[in-house]
C-alpha cells in the first residue's frame, strides 16, 4: 500500500514542478490557483470587514455584536449545508467553469447589497445570498483541486496552494483591510467608507468571474458516467464512502481540519481579550498582540506547506494523513496548555507548532480526497467533503463556545487536540486492516 511508486502520464504536461491531468493547459492550471487565491482574499475580506458594516453602518449596540455575529455565521453555515453537495453534483455534469463563475456572482450581488441593509433583517437576507455564492465557489475550487493534477503531484500542489493562500490573508491584513480608513482619509463618511469597500469587493469578484471564463477549463475532465438527477449524484458520493475506507478518512479529516480552523479563528483572540481584561490591558491592544502572536501561524505555513507536499506525494497518503494529525493533535495541545497568552515567545512558539499540525492536515487530506474520490462523480465527492467538513466547524463552533466559558480559554483548542486524536486512531485503523490495501 504504498504512494512511492507512482509514475506521471506522459499524456499530460507539466506546469513547474507539477504533472497536470491530461487535457488540462497549463493556462488552466494558472487560472486555478488565481480562483483559489482569489476566493481566500474575498472569504477573508468578509469576515474582516463585516464588523465595519454593524458597528459604523447599522450602529449594533457593543454588547449584541457577538450574538448578532453569531447568528450570521449561522446562516452561512447553515446554507452552505444546503448547498454544497448538490452543487458539486451538479458540476460533474456540466463542468466546473459554469459553476465558479455562478459563484462568483452571486458573491458579487452579496458585496453590493450586503452595505446597503437598513436593519438586521435585511442584512440576514443578504448573508444569505453571499452563503450561496460562497458555498458554489468552494466546492468548485475543492473540486478543482483534485482535478488538476495527477496522483504524483497531488501533495505538492495542495502544498503549493496552501502556500500561496497565506499571501491572501497578507493582502486582506496589510491591503483591503485599510480601505475604510483610506476612504474615510479621503473625505468621505464612515458609511460611504463601508460602501465603498465592500463594493471594491464586488469589482474583484466581477474581476474573477471574468477570468475564470476565460482561463478555466471547459467541460468535464472524466468521461465516466453521472447521475443525471443532483440528488442521486449527491448520494452517490456518500455511497463512495461507504465502499473506500480511505475516502471515509478523508472526510473524517474535513470534520476534524475545518473545526480546527473556526476554533483558531472564534477564540484565539478571544483569548487575548478575556486575559487581557484580566491584566488591564485594552481591548485594541489584545487584539493588536493577538495579530501579532497570529503572525507565526502564517509563518508556519509559508515554511511548512510545501515542504509537507513534497512529503506527501512520497509516501502512503494514509500514513501521511495519520502523520499530519498526529502533528495537529500535537499542535493544539501545546497551544491549549499555555497557561498565559500575553508570554508571546511561548505563544508564538505555540502557535508555530500549531500552524504545522494545520497546514499538514489540510494537505493532507485533501491529497487522499483527490486520490480515492472516483473521476466521475468527484464533484460530488467534493461535495459531501465540503458538507462534512461545514459539520465541523457548526460542531467546533458550538462545542468551544461551550467549554470556553465551562474550562477556560484554552480548552477549545484542547478539545480540537482530543478530535484529532480520534483520526489519528481511524487512520491507523485504516493502515492495520486489510481494506485499506487496494488502489494505494
Amino acid at each position: 500500500m504504498s504512494d512511492h511508486h507512482l509514475q506521471p502520464d506522459t499524456r499530460g504536461i507539466k506546469f513547474g514542478p507539477f504533472w497536470l491531468t491530461p487535457g488540462v493547459r497549463r493556462i488552466n492550471a494558472a487560472t486555478f490557483f488565481v480562483s483559489s487565491f482569489t476566493f481566500v482574499t474575498l472569504v477573508t475580506f468578509l469576515n474582516f470587514v463585516q464588523p465595519y458594516i454593524l458597528e459604523e453602518i447599522l450602529h449594533v449596540p457593543v454588547a449584541k455584536q457577538g450574538s448578532v455575529t453569531g447568528y450570521l455565521n449561522f446562516l452561512h453555515e447553515g446554507t452552505a449545508l444546503i448547498i454544497m453537495g448538490f452543487a458539486g453534483a451538479i458540476s460533474d455534469r456540466s463542468g466546473r467553469r459554469s459553476l465558479i463563475i455562478l459563484g462568483f456572482l452571486i458573491w458579487m450581488v452579496g458585496f453590493i447589497l450586503f452595505p446597503l441593509a437598513n436593519s438586521l433583517q435585511q442584512l440576514y437576507l443578504y448573508r444569505l445570498i453571499f452563503a450561496v455564492g460562497v458555498a458554489i465557489a468552494s466546492v468548485m475550487v475543492i473540486a478543482t483541486m483534485q482535478d488538476f493534477p495527477q496522483d504524483i503531484s497531488r501533495g505538492k500542489w495542495g502544498g503549493f496552494n496552501s502556500f500561496l493562500t497565506s499571501f491572501a490573508i497578507l493582502a486582506v491584513s496589510l491591503g483591503l483591510a485599510r480601505l475604510p480608513g483610506t476612504f474615510t482619509g479621503m473625505g468621505y463618511s464612515p458609511e460611504q467608507a463601508g460602501r465603498y469597500t465592500f463594493w471594491v469587493g464586488a469589482v474583484l469578484a466581477l474581476l474573477a468571474a471574468v477570468i475564470f471564463r476565460l482561463g478555466f477549463f471547459k467541460g468535464r475532465i472524466s468521461d465516466g458516467p453521472v447521475n443525471k438527477s443532483p440528488l442521486a449524484g449527491f448520494l452517490d458520493g456518500i455511497r463512495a464512502a461507504g465502499k473506500s475506507p480511505r475516502l471515509a478518512l478523508s472526510f473524517g479529516s474535513a470534520f476534524a481540519a475545518r473545526g480546527d480552523m473556526v476554533v483558531l479563528g472564534a477564540f484565539y483572540s478571544l483569548w487575548f481579550l478575556v486575559a487581557g481584561r484580566e491584566q488591564g490591558i485594552a481591548s485594541a491592544e489584545a487584539i493588536k498582540m493577538a495579530g501579532i502572536s497570529l503572525s507565526a501561524l502564517l509563518l508556519a505555513n509559508l515554511i511548512w506547506a510545501p515542504i509537507f507536499g513534497i512529503i506527501i506525494d512520497r509516501i502512503n497518503r494514509v500514513v501521511g494523513l495519520c502523520i499530519a494529525m498526529t502533528l495537529a493533535t500535537i499542535g493544539y495541545f501545546t497551544l491549549g496548555s499555555v497557561a498565559d497568552p500575553y508570554d508571546m515567545p511561548v505563544m508564538m512558539a505555540a502557535t508555530f507548532v500549531l500552524g504545522i499540525g494545520e497546514i499538514s492536515a489540510i494537505v493532507a487530506g485533501n491529497a487522499l480526497l483527490g486520490q480515492e474520490a472516483p473521476a466521475n462523480i468527484r464533484g460530488a465527492t467534493v461535495g459531501v467533503f465540503s458538507l462534512v467538513g461545514t459539520g465541523g466547524i457548526l460542531a467546533a463552533t458550538f462545542a468551544g463556545g461551550l467549554v470556553f466559558d465551562a474550562f477556560g480559554p484554552g480548552a477549545p483548542f484542547l478539545m480540537m487536540s482530543g478530535v484529532n486524536a480520534i483520526i489519528v486512531i481511524w487512520a491507523l485503523a485504516v493502515i492495520m486492516g486489510k481494506r485499506s490495501a487496494p488502489g494505494s
